[in-house]
């Protein structure tokens, strides 16, 4: 069932259910199939509406940053039903985390047995993500340079199909339409722009939330559990915002709500040509089987962190086809069915579709024949890093004494880089080239700032992978949600969201964050 609250006409009484999830993005929407699968009722709180609509997004772009900008925080959120599943690549990987040095309180074998069902829920297919077992399991031989790196752990990441990126026309259409009386009933609310959650007097439970329409006309909503799935930096946004018991916000007794906050970095460490550029496409163009994608990730062992002093740090191929290219037509044909707008996207593109359908073609011809991602000579390749910022407390979310046109507290991102994600880029990138020697050094065409100790790092970019500000942890004191995403002190609120992450890996954050909301919704099932 689905409500605009655009639409909708001023009401004395509060809507009710069971659970009440604020945000309809990735984690949302996981959580509420979950619940809903297992006879849970939800009310599902989103802000924005099917399409992507200007007010909605400048709530997003009024952020404000305090020194460095964060793209992400600009760029890289969506208000919209779906949220970043509307737009992202659909990349996942597994969660690798040393448990004994890391801060995370929970363990990689906590969340693998969720894994399965994600994979399920996105349609990639069931092959390993370690490179050992992968080879395996296709029969095809392992790349000769995998045997030359001892130190490096490689894994491949799976990518979703086009069709199933978009989480709103998979999952979300079906728990909207579902009429199996075995289900929980999912409500949709749009445009419940959620401005408060309010306490029970003596703070020890939500009581209720209150949410927006863009006229202005407010909606309290009542439930016996809430969850908070509104994404890292507003997630942070609300607790802090949400100050009629707590002054200082919601789970920030400790000071520590909007702290953490962290992201990846990203640098291109070399742009081969020539046999260079053959060889290694020869070594690491994705692998293609049952329409799912696989990508090389080459990730620095513990072993190899440890005797370099690295983060987490990864080095993976980018391959970027000239946008007036038939490829490209095919992938924005591709991109346009997961967001919307085939028809717009036809008809702008009309004069270039004799073209794409050969390159259409020629793709399926080399994923059926070869098994691998075709990649035409005009192509610009990179090897690019990705590297795990340490989260740091001074790097945070804060509250703005401005506000936005709903009368919220606009969100101040106060983003840090520190010399150890700087140190690590360039250790790696030393590493890689020493290691890589048998490739030419004037074809490999190294990013000479990363070999030069007090250049500037010009070229990095955060990957609107926003983590940190609810951070998971055992003491209450130095953290705002247990291992169970519940916050300190408020028995009947949660969190499913990377803000709960207390460091990123260097894995992508969307596998972990699904498996967590899939967790929690176990979770919440047995208590309730």
């Amino acid at each position: 069932m689905e409500i605009d609250l655009d639409l909708a006409e001023a009401r004395s009484e509060p809507f009710r259910s069971r659970v009440c999830v604020i945000g309809a993005g990735v984690a949302g929407l996981v959580l509420a199939y979950r619940l809903s699968r297992q006879g849970i009722d939800v009310a599902l709180l989103e802000a924005g509406g099917h399409t992507l609509e200007a007010r909605s997004q400048s709530l997003f772009t009024s952020a404000q940053f305090a020194a460095v900008q964060h793209l992400g925080a600009h760029e890289g959120r969506f208000r919209i039903f779906g949220g970043s599943s509307t737009q992202w690549g659909g990349q996942i990987l597994p969660m690798q985390v040393e448990h004994e040095e890391s801060p995370w309180p929970l363990s990689a074998a906590a969340l693998e047995p969720f894994y399965a069902e994600v994979q399920r829920l996105l349609g990639v297919d069931g092959l390993p993500f370690e490179a050992e077992a992968f080879f395996a399991a296709t029969g095809v031989t392992s790349p000769s340079l995998l045997a030359t790196l001892p130190e490096i752990d490689v894994r491949y990441s799976k990518w979703a199909p086009f069709a199933r990126r978009n989480l709103a026309t998979t999952i979300g259409h079906d728990l909207v339409a579902s009429t199996n009386k075995a289900h929980g009933v999912v409500t949709l609310f749009l445009h419940a722009n959620v401005t408060e959650v309010l306490l029970a007097a003596k703070g020890d439970r939500a009581e209720a939330v209150l949410a927006r329409n863009y006229t202005g006309t407010g909606f309290r909503f009542e439930a016996e559990h809430f969850v908070v799935a509104a994404g890292t930096i507003e997630t942070s946004r609300l607790l802090l915002a949400s100050r009629s018991i707590q002054p200082q916000g919601i789970g920030n007794a400790h000071d520590q709500v909007g702290r953490y906050f962290h992201d990846h970095l990203s640098l291109v460490a070399a742009s081969p040509i020539g046999e260079a550029r053959a060889q290694l496409l020869r070594w690491l163009a994705p692998y293609i089987f049952d329409g799912t994608v696989h990508t090389a990730k080459l990730e620095a062992s513990p072993a190899l962190r440890q005797r370099l002093q690295l983060n987490a740090i990864l080095a993976h191929l980018t391959l970027d086809e000239p946008e007036d290219s038939g490829i490209a037509v095919v992938r924005e044909m591709l991109q346009s069915r997961q967001r919307g707008g085939v028809v717009r996207t036809l008809l702008q593109r009309a004069p270039q579709l004799p073209a794409s359908l050969l390159e259409a073609s020629r793709l399926a011809w080399h994923a059926k024949v070869h098994h691998r991602r075709f990649v035409s000579a005009k192509a610009a390749v990179s090897l690019r890093l990705n590297v795990e910022q340490e989260a740091r407390p001074d790097s945070r979310i804060l509250l703005s004494a401005d506000r936005d046109a709903l009368g919220m507290p606009l969100a101040i991102v106060d983003w840090k880089i520190s010399a150890a994600e700087t140190s690590t880029l360039r250790r790696f990138a030393g590493y890689l080239r020493e290691h890589l020697a048998s490739l030419d050094p004037a074809e490999m065409q190294w990013n000479a700032e990363l070999q030069t100790e007090s250049a500037n790092l010009s070229g990095i970019i955060d990957v609107f992978h926003a983590m940190g500000g609810t951070q998971m942890g055992n003491d209450p004191r130095a953290s705002v949600v247990d291992t169970d995403l519940t916050v300190h002190g408020v028995a009947n609120l949660s969190i499913a969201s990377a803000s709960t992450f207390p460091t990123g890996g260097s894995q992508l954050p969307t596998l972990p964050l699904m498996a967590l909301a899939l967790r929690l919704a176990d979770r919440l099932v047995s208590s309730l």
